[in-house]
């Protein structure tokens, strides 16, 4: 299976779980391409993880060539059309992901990035981060927060024009306990960065900033510990199975659950519940 316009298979896709600033996509491509026309509404990267490619771009009449090797990374903004082709450069099998991020994430007034090749060792950590969050399952707002912060990142480090002034300072103590309390509402429903952005009013570019700069953390992380608190409390004081607080908790199965709660806890949900009970 391919996306349209581009010759490649697609492995998997982000796109079952509900992610909604960023869908990742990991592709297997040809060793050769003939010329292909390309044209995408997301503000979209391109990193190799395995094989050499010579790739070829032309937007307008010039075509421009780099080499790519794992690692490397091509950005093209939103609505950008060129025309791509490419060559293998070594015998081994070329595989890609490609991150599609929502043009909204973009602050008012800011260009979008746009480079054929980008070698940021930021970049490339935040594309893999958003691959073991597929490894994972993770919930859309911590993929949200990632693509928020990697799109603040590109737009800096690629080139922004002066950006429109925007609120400073943070969320006040009414707006982050408007937050919080809509957290806990939908503790079992997989809840968003656009979501919560929309509570206080700002885009999600400015929430993630403004909610970490009144909380120290970052609403993904601030979930899951509200997340982890409500697991603990209801191990020690239920007796529902750790399946069915795992579920209530807002993860989607009891080994999530458990491999989360280790992180925070350093036991396992059912030594937790012995230790509570004194058993």
């Amino acid at each position: 299976m391919s996306r349209p316009g581009l010759p490649s298979r697609l492995l998997r896709s982000s796109s079952h779980l509900g992610w909604n600033g960023v869908r990742l996509e990991e592709y297997e491509d040809p060793f050769v391409t003939e010329a292909f026309h390309t044209r995408g509404e997301s503000l979209t990267l391109v990193r190799v993880t395995t094989g050499r490619y010579r790739i070829e771009s032309r937007a307008g009449g010039r075509w421009r060539a780099d080499d790519y090797r794992p690692g490397s990374v091509g950005v093209t903004a939103p609505g950008h059309e060129n025309v791509l082709r490419w060559r293998a450069s070594a015998p081994v099998v070329m595989r890609s992901q490609h991150v599609h991020l929502d043009p909204a994430l973009v602050p008012a007034g800011a260009a979008s990035p746009d480079a054929l090749s980008l070698d940021d060792p930021y970049v490339t950590a935040s594309v893999q981060a958003l691959a073991t969050a597929l490894d994972d399952e993770a919930p859309a707002l911590y993929a949200d927060a990632v693509a928020a912060a990697l799109v603040a990142h590109l737009v800096h480090r690629v080139g922004a024009r002066a950006v429109s002034p925007v609120r400073a300072g943070a969320l006040s103590a009414g707006e982050v306990r408007l937050v919080v309390d809509f957290m806990h509402e939908h503790l079992s429903e997989d809840v968003t960065l656009e979501q919560l952005s929309a509570l206080v009013g700002l885009s999600k570019f400015h929430f993630l900033r403004l909610f970490r700069s009144a909380t120290g953390e970052t609403p993904a992380r601030f979930l899951a510990k509200v997340r982890l608190r409500q697991g603990a409390r209801s191990l020690s004081m239920t007796p529902e199975s750790v399946a069915a607080v795992a579920i209530r908790c807002g993860y989607r199965s009891a080994g999530q659950f458990a491999a989360a709660f280790r992180r925070e806890y350093g036991c396992t949900p059912r030594a937790y519940r012995q230790q509570s009970r004194g058993i």
